[in-house]
């Protein structure tokens, strides 16, 4: 049985590498700025240090970027329970959801760990595999939606079985279905249409 962690985001306040250079540099230039106009400009061991200083900050930030191309982003979170897939119904997280009960089910799998990423400022490259979501929209008109993790890229094709079978359902639309399973060209596309043209 496949299953998959959820994840659900902090709101904590988290001090990211970013911030913390961010506000290095911020706090030292502000200092200077103190110094040059309400203490004697002249140059000394203060101006020495606020150098010193500076050559420390961008070391700190070339060996930053450098650990950062092989490491992975950090989780501001936690994990809490599991999505399973079943033939008649979805497990999240303990709770069970009938699939009978299931309007449409939407699915973003794009994040895997180790993915690489943006990089944005001076955080890691790579990604932690949790920006993935599972959404359901229940015929009472509510609607629910999950982060989760997925480790490998591919990790949805091991419960390809189910989906075959919400689709059958019309739980999924077919262009869904394909992206989920990541097929994107149009004779992969077209050759997965025929493979499935029986399941209806």
């Amino acid at each position: 049985m496949q299953r998959f962690n959820i994840y659900k985001k902090s709101k904590k306040f988290h001090w990211s590498n970013t911030l913390i250079i961010f506000t290095l540099i911020l706090s030292l230039y502000i200092i200077s700025l103190i110094k040059q106009n309400f203490f004697n400009p002249e140059k000394g061991l203060f101006e020495d240090v606020i150098m010193k200083l500076m050559l420390g900050l961008f070391i700190l930030v070339f060996i930053l970027k450098t650990i950062g191309l092989t490491k992975p982003k950090a989780i501001n979170g936690e994990f809490s329970g599991f999505l399973e897939f079943y033939e008649d119904y979805i497990i999240i997280d303990q709770e069970k959801f009938k699939i009978n009960e299931i309007k449409s089910i939407e699915i973003s799998n794009d994040d895997y760990y180790g993915k690489p990423d943006a990089i944005t400022g001076f955080e890691p490259s790579l990604s932690n595999g949790t920006n993935n979501q599972i959404l359901l929209r229940f015929k009472s008109g509510i609607t629910k939606s999950y982060n989760f993790e997925l480790y490998n890229e591919y990790d949805m094709e091991k419960v390809e079985e189910e989906l075959f079978y919400y689709y059958s359902k019309g739980k999924i639309d077919f262009f869904e279905l394909a992206k989920i399973l990541r097929i994107k060209s149009k004779t992969e596309i077209e050759e997965f249409r025929n493979k499935i043209s029986l399941l209806k």
